[in-house]
């Protein structure tokens, strides 16, 4: 029986532009996660004007065969998928966050549980961490602090020191864990610190934030702000200062935001000269 191939679609948000890729046929179909990265190199290049600057794109899946984790990397300029990369490690990941770039390397964890899911959803989660290293091209399974198995809401984020972060949300509480490596490269999940959601967002201390009034929505690594849904309003968190901002109300708390930072070029119309930075989601 004949399979329609699968294709990712790489989309320059300014200029519209789309390039259609298909997905090496070793990956599942039902767990397929890519991120894309821009991939100049030369002196003087500012991220966020690239648009069709070389870019490649770092898709992470499931061994049709075995289950294991499997990654490839697309290069624009050479128009090719390298070669699958294994690891023998096995993941119990079902469904993962999206990728989350610290220094030169990939995050995926496990997916949070939006409202509109059902508890049984609960089944499925792991504190498996899947990284891939972008300079030695390696793939591995790490295991993030105990409690994120039983997470229904979390982020990896970069924490103030290059680390690698991560923030779940619990009972109207953030609660931030950092990874250590000692000298023996030994790696440790130290709870960092545990604040109270209410002040920082500006609520009531009597509302009681159920965690299905509560969804992630999106992360911003450039910025690290975290987006959330909370009682009918979305807010931007920044992670560091936890300065937050109530950006509008909404009831629709499945709906999932993307954020990216560009820049509008002089050749567009109606926009004033030079460069001018955009934030959008």
């Amino acid at each position: 029986m004949d399979h329609v191939p699968m294709e990712l679609v790489v989309f320059a948000p300014i200029t519209g532009e789309q390039r259609r890729l298909a997905v090496p046929t070793e990956f599942k179909r039902d767990f397929l996660h890519a991120a894309v990265l821009c991939a100049a190199d030369e002196l003087g290049h500012v991220h966020g004007s690239c648009h069709w600057s070389p870019f490649k794109v770092v898709l992470v899946s499931m061994y049709r065969k075995d289950n294991r984790p499997v990654a490839c990397v697309y290069s624009s300029e050479a128009g090719v998928w390298g070669n699958i990369i294994f690891t023998y490690a096995r993941s119990e990941l079902a469904d993962a966050n999206p990728g989350v770039l610290v220094g030169n390397v990939l995050y995926w964890s496990s997916k949070s549980i939006d409202a509109g899911q059902r508890l049984r959803d609960l089944d499925r989660r792991t504190n498996d961490i899947i990284e891939f290293d972008l300079d030695t091209h390696s793939l591995a399974v790490i295991k993030g602090p105990h409690c994120l198995s039983n997470s229904l809401r979390h982020q990896i984020f970069k924490a103030e020191d290059g680390s690698v972060g991560l923030t779940m949300l619990f009972y109207g509480r953030f609660t931030m864990w950092r990874r250590k490596i000692d000298c023996h490269g030994v790696a440790t999940w130290l709870k960092h610190k545990s604040i109270q959601m209410h002040p920082i967002l500006g609520l009531s201390h009597h509302l009681v934030i159920s965690p299905r009034w509560i969804d992630v929505l999106g992360y911003d690594e450039d910025n690290g702000v975290i987006f959330l849904h909370v009682d009918a309003s979305v807010y931007m968190v920044q992670l560091m200062s936890m300065q937050s901002k109530k950006l509008y109300r909404s009831y629709c708390p499945n709906n999932r935001c993307h954020p990216f930072t560009s820049f509008y070029a002089p050749a567009i119309p109606g926009v004033c000269d030079g460069a001018e930075m955009l934030h959008d989601t």
